[in-house]
């Protein structure tokens, strides 16, 4: 049955071949949906394929799908190189499924199971007072992580890949221990694709997890995925170390011991770090102002970003340097704000929490019966025109708050303008 498969699957090839040809040559574009349905069909074959036992079955069955999602890329990427002198729009749609063979070769490397990390040991072979001699050893393990390991966000490995090549980064020792702990107490284990490890697999280490390295293995696995697909040279995950423990609760006690008073910046320290590393206005004056009120980093990015706070993505790129090109703020505003609230007697704790700026932005958005916005401007200056019993009644409010004060604000705004019978 596995030969009749795989003769298919070389068939459905040869077709998705002559498709694209016929695509050349006649200048059309509406053979691509065929082309797709040919790799769907090529995936269908592959994971249908029968074998024996079970377990067989499902690790030929992958193995076949990564060899042909790794075939159907090759030869999309040939099709492009010999018709690199074809018609623009074809030439777009060659490059869209190039993309979207990339992604299935990515889905198939990511469905394996036990898939190998290369690492290298380091091993202390002697060690004195004035000297330290480490022996290096590459070898291929199977890393698994259970319930009880530090969870790891895509953020974090998407930006881990940035980190890991960078000239800065440390590559500080990484401990992992003998997966025998956790089979003896039937934890369930899984590898770095998400599969269930066999109990008693051999050569499966789980990593002793360390505030600063238990996003790592992800990353490594990941960017190394990604230079298969790309045809790259792969990473080797260096200063690896082996550490035994007697018993589950020793590895915890460690872990435990070596993490407990870790942490990375607080807001306040991310903000300071990334002033100095990107040495933009934005981030200086964000962090300078938010230790003079000793205010919340988020709450004074809001003044000088219209209201919003930055997503975790921007906060860690800053950190590192980097600037997103399409960032839009504007200090004077924010210096505006700050300085009307504070020449108006609001108490610093009205200026520092968050109910203030989120009502004021709120105004600023709002257009009374379908007029223009009302600005941030007009928002200044009805802040302005407020008198003390104003101001005690926005700083009493203890129940929904940002309505509380936007109503208020919102009731002198009309005021001015004249118009508080139309707001009734």
């Amino acid at each position: 049955m596995e030969t009749v498969n795989s003769v298919k699957v070389e068939m459905v090839k040869e077709s998705i071949s002559n498709v694209e040809s016929i695509n050349v040559n006649g200048m059309e574009t509406k053979d691509v949906k065929v082309v797709e349905n040919n790799q769907s069909e090529v995936k269908s074959l592959n994971n249908n394929m029968e074998t024996k036992s079970a377990s067989q079955t499902t690790e030929v069955s992958k193995q076949a799908t990564v060899e042909a999602a790794r075939d159907i890329l090759v030869e999309k990427k040939q099709w492009l190189a010999d018709n690199s002198n074809a018609d623009e729009n074809v030439i777009k749609i060659a490059k869209v499924n190039i993309a979207k063979a990339e992604n299935n070769y990515i889905a198939a490397l990511q469905a394996v199971e036990l898939p190998c990390t290369t690492v290298e040991f380091w091993d202390v072979k002697e060690s004195t007072e004035e000297l330290e001699i480490i022996t290096k050893k590459k070898a291929e393990i199977i890393i698994a992580t259970s319930d009880y390991s530090m969870a790891v966000n895509k953020v974090n490995i998407e930006l881990g890949k940035k980190l890991i090549n960078n000239k800065n980064f440390e590559k500080a020792p990484l401990f992992v221990t003998d997966a025998k702990l956790f089979y003896e107490t039937d934890i369930v284990l899984k590898d770095l694709n998400g599969n269930v490890v066999p109990k008693d697999t051999p050569n499966v280490y789980v990593p002793v997890d360390s505030a600063n390295g238990y996003w790592q293995w992800k990353t490594y696995h990941e960017s190394n995925i990604n230079a298969i697909v790309k045809e790259e040279k792969q990473l080797i995950i260096e200063n690896v170390k082996i550490k035994k423990f007697a018993s589950l609760q020793e590895f915890a006690q460690y872990r435990g011991v070596n993490n407990v008073l870790s942490r990375g910046f607080n807001g306040l320290e991310k903000a300071g770090n990334a002033a100095l590393a990107t040495q933009h206005e934005f981030y200086q004056r964000i962090f300078s102002k938010a230790r003079e009120l000793k205010a919340n980093i988020s709450v004074i990015t809001k003044y000088y970003n219209q209201g919003k706070t930055l997503n975790l993505k921007v906060w860690n790129n800053a950190t590192l340097g980097m600037v997103e090109e399409s960032f839009s703020y504007d200090l004077t505003i924010g210096d505006k704000i700050i300085t009307t609230l504070q020449e108006m007697k609001f108490k610093a704790k009205t200026i520092k929490e968050r109910y203030m700026i989120d009502a004021i932005t709120l105004l600023a958005n709002y257009a009374p019966q379908g007029k223009e916005k009302i600005g941030i401007e007009e928002v200044i200056s009805t802040i302005k025109s407020l008198n003390k019993e104003n101001i005690a009644i926005i700083e009493s409010c203890s129940m929904d708050k940002v309505n509380s004060i936007q109503n208020e604000l919102l009731t002198q705004c009309l005021k001015n303008r004249n118009e508080i019978n139309q707001a009734a």
